[in-house]
């Protein structure tokens, strides 16, 4: 059976406190307008390419902007082999996916096996351009 007195007594150095002292402990607190909207969260997205191949073993942090593949000095990621194109292909970030496109390359690209022209890149896709292996990760 419950003892009512000792029940009350936990709660009754709650109810000691005076209006005051209870304000006091919020007077610094904000109000929210639910009219105001939030601001947005942003969004960090980490994405890479592993590329193996021919050229030395290395791996490039994909952003936001487009990113140029190819044989050329112009092109971000430079591939020096005969099989890549000067302007290859580019990878670009739109509506939170990564696509990659070729650019009427000679060799095409292949992304998993199949040759495509444009598509959007999913975690661990293989692309192979002119026969270098980019591993794409995100």
């Amino acid at each position: 059976m419950m003892n009512k007195n000792c029940d009350n007594n936990r709660y009754n150095s709650l109810d000691d406190q005076s209006p005051n002292e209870e304000a006091s402990e919020y007077e610094n607190t904000a109000k929210i307008s639910r009219k105001t909207p939030l601001k947005e969260i942003p969004i960090k997205h980490s994405a890479y390419f592993e590329i193996i191949g021919p050229v030395e073993k290395s791996v490039v942090e994909l952003g936001e902007e487009e990113i140029n593949i190819g044989r050329s000095s112009i092109c971000e990621i430079q591939l020096p082999v005969e099989n890549v194109s000067r302007e290859h292909a580019r990878v670009f970030f739109r509506n939170e996916e990564y696509h990659i496109e070729d650019m009427n390359s000679t060799n095409g690209i292949y992304v998993n096996g199949i040759k495509m022209v444009k598509c959007v890149l999913r975690n661990h896709d293989q692309i192979d351009i002119g026969g270098v292996k980019l591993f794409f990760n995100e």
